[in-house]
C-alpha cells in the first residue's frame, strides 16, 4: 500500500484544499456574528431580569397566596388581591397567568390558558389592573 501523496498524485482534485481568502473571511464574519448576538442576548435578559424584578417588588403588597399552578404543577402560582378587588394568578414558574373578579374565576382563567403560550413575563395583567 503506497503512501497518501501517491493517491493525491494520482486524484489532485481529492486532495485537501486550504480555505480561500472568501471562505476565511466569511468564517470570521460568522464567529464575529455568532459573539455579536451572544452579548446582545445577555444584554435583552438582563434588562428583562431586572425589568422583572422591579415589577415583583411592586406586586409584593397585593400577594395574598402562592398556591399550586394548574399548568406545570409547581408550587409557585402567585395569588394577588388587587386594590380594585380583582384577583390575578400568575406562575413564576411557567408563566401562565389570569384575572377575575375573585379568586375562582381567576384560577378558572389561568387553567384555561394552558397551551396558550402566555407569559406573564411578556405582558403582566397587574398594570392593566391596578388602573
Amino acid at each position: 500500500m503506497g503512501e497518501w501523496s501517491d493517491y493525491f498524485e494520482d486524484f489532485p482534485e481529492e486532495a485537501p484544499q486550504p480555505l480561500s481568502a472568501e471562505e476565511r473571511a466569511k468564517e470570521k464574519y460568522d464567529s464575529d456574528i455568532k459573539g455579536m448576538n451572544a452579548d446582545a442576548f445577555a444584554l435583552i435578559a438582563k434588562t428583562k431580569k431586572k425589568a422583572n424584578d422591579a415589577a415583583q417588588l411592586q406586586k409584593k403588597p397585593f400577594l395574598e397566596s402562592v398556591d399550586y399552578c394548574p399548568q406545570c404543577g409547581e408550587k409557585e402560582l402567585n395569588i394577588y388581591k388587587l386594590a380594585n378587588k380583582t384577583h390575578l394568578c400568575e406562575c413564576q414558574g411557567c408563566g401562565i397567568y389570569g384575572s377575575g373578579d375573585n379568586f375562582s374565576a381567576a384560577l378558572h382563567k389561568t387553567a384555561s390558558a394552558i397551551g396558550d403560550n402566555i407569559d406573564w413575563r411578556d405582558g403582566s395583567l397587574f398594570s392593566e389592573s391596578i388602573k
